[in-house]
């Protein structure tokens, strides 16, 4: 944590600007973290509280830092190679980063919270210098065993300091999905900007806040989440720190997420108008206004009744529920919406990282399709909507033809077949 940081921001202060202009946004009670899957399905479980507040002032969402990232990420059962889609999207960038010349043939490339080696593998692969940061030591040794230079620490100033020292500036930072999972910002974008030098440019995805409360992503809230970001609340974090945003990008991963573009304050790139048709985007949206969040909130509690009577009845026509995809969208879910334990018979997930444990609160067991495939399920509600095509195609050949298969985000639909 660097010497700024202060604890509790998130509920009294901004993270971002510290400032004291919060609102409530989105209250999900208190539930366990979403990711900690334990290996018996009796477990004593602590639940935290979980309340999205939006900062008036530069537009940044968050959580109540109530959890310590040295807990979320130490042990963690996410990769990222698991899924087809999120390795292809890695590809396709990292051949447009080539081929706009922004790696220096000599220069190297920095990926922070680099998980499985999923993106800095294609880099490696063309002969460029790779080193990641990731401190999930499980997931990490994935990483290393594909060859790539991986640290497992968390990012921050200080760390930064000994990267620059060692290695000098790298050509390209990539920083994709990782900003969000950060409590002290300041000391995390103070990194960012001692590394960046005159030539570097920086790679910043994550989902919008906009996400929430445009189409009603409110699963993707839990505790690792600490932010929810806009392109006006990375602005003025860089602003902060001497970096400026240049551009953006619209893409379709996690359900929607925003590139933001980094480099050193008056750096060879010019802003783009995507950078201005997104803050004027996000004003007219009313992100930034109370009475969204208020109209919201009692969408979100209207939707988690619904949810649970649409379980509840299911089970009590004898019908058989299974879910898929054991991401933290399920826990939030399923622990948000008082899911009775029972009901879900169990989560199938590709993952072998979480095969074999339980999801918390709830106790539904995690397994691979072959065991999914033999509670022979009547109904399948994908959690991992994000991925729903992908997660039918894996799935649907070993099941019956009568099958259902449901999302319950936006809305609890059954998919066409």
């Amino acid at each position: 944590m660097g010497e700024n940081y202060i604890a509790g921001r998130g509920a009294t202060f901004c993270r971002g600007c510290l400032s004291n202009e919060l609102f409530p946004g989105i209250n999900l009670g208190k539930i366990p973290i979403a990711n900690e899957l334990w290996k018996t399905e009796k477990h004593q479980i602590e639940n935290f509280s979980l309340h999205l507040r939006v900062c008036q002032n530069c537009g940044l969402g968050q959580v109540e830092d109530v959890v310590t990232p040295e807990r979320i990420f130490r042990d963690y059962r996410y990769l990222s190679s698991v899924s087809s889609n999120f390795l292809d999207h890695a590809r396709t960038f990292c051949k447009a980063v080539m081929a706009r010349g922004l790696i220096d043939k000599n220069g190297w490339v920095l990926e922070i919270a680099s998980n499985d080696g999923y993106l800095l593998k294609n880099f490696l692969e063309m002969g460029i210098k790779v080193i990641g940061v990731e401190p999930a030591l499980n997931v990490a040794l994935i990483s290393q065993e594909l060859g790539i230079e991986t640290l497992t620490e968390f990012f921050s100033l200080k760390l930064a300091k000994q990267l620059l020292g060692k290695f000098g500036y790298p050509s390209l930072i990539v920083a994709n999905n990782v900003m969000a999972h950060v409590p002290d910002l300041f000391d995390f974008t103070s990194g960012l900007a001692l590394l960046c030098g005159a030539n570097t440019k920086i790679s910043v995805e994550n989902p919008s806040l906009l996400n929430i409360a445009n189409d009603f992503q409110f699963d993707t809230i839990y505790h690792e989440h600490y932010s929810y970001l806009t392109a006006t609340s990375v602005a003025k974090l860089c602003q902060n720190v001497g970096l400026e945003l240049f551009d953006t990008e619209t893409l379709t991963t996690h359900g929607g997420s925003n590139r933001y573009w980094l480099q050193k304050k008056g750096g060879s790139f010019l802003k783009t108008d995507r950078v201005k048709f997104l803050f004027e985007t996000e004003n007219k949206s009313g992100v930034f206004s109370r009475n969204i969040w208020v109209d919201l909130n009692r969408k979100v509690e209207m939707h988690l009744e619904k949810f649970n009577k649409w379980a509840n009845d299911l089970e009590n026509n004898g019908q058989t529920i299974c879910g898929y995809g054991a991401a933290a969208k399920a826990s939030t879910l399923l622990n948000a919406a008082d899911i009775p334990k029972g009901i879900f018979k169990c989560i199938g997930d590709s993952s072998s990282e979480k095969q074999g444990r339980f999801l918390p609160s709830t106790g539904i067991p995690i397994v691979g399709l072959q065991r999914f495939s033999e509670f022979d399920p009547t109904d399948v509600l994908i959690f991992t909507w994000n991925i729903s095509d992908e997660i039918l195609n894996q799935i649907k050949p070993s099941l019956k033809n009568e099958t259902r298969y449901w999302t319950a985000i936006p809305r609890i639909a059954q998919l066409r077949i």
